[in-house]
């Protein structure tokens, strides 16, 4: 499941943390269950993905319309929204 990283053009500086046993032993299993070619490459894109998540080019349309929408006003509240639906505050 590696993605070819495109670390290659930042200048790579070395981490060094402390997990416990059982974690290292869980990391190891499911990089090799994605077939990462090592554990470092399964750790950078584990935290590529928490800082820059990935979104579909769907997921990026509808939030650039959600944007357009508020800037235009076309909103309504969550009781506007409930009531709309039919559903119960509950």
């Amino acid at each position: 499941m590696g993605t070819g990283s495109d670390d290659t053009d930042d200048k790579m500086v070395k981490l060094n943390i402390k997990v416990p046993k059982r974690l290292l032993a869980e990391l190891d299993e499911l990089a090799e269950e994605l077939e990462y070619p090592n554990r470092s490459e399964f750790v950078r894109e584990v935290l590529r993905d928490t800082a820059e998540p990935v979104l579909t080019p769907g997921a990026k349309e509808g939030i650039t319309e959600g944007y357009a929408d508020v800037a235009a006003g076309r909103t309504m509240s969550a009781a506007e929204a409930r009531e709309r639906l039919g559903i119960d505050e509950a």
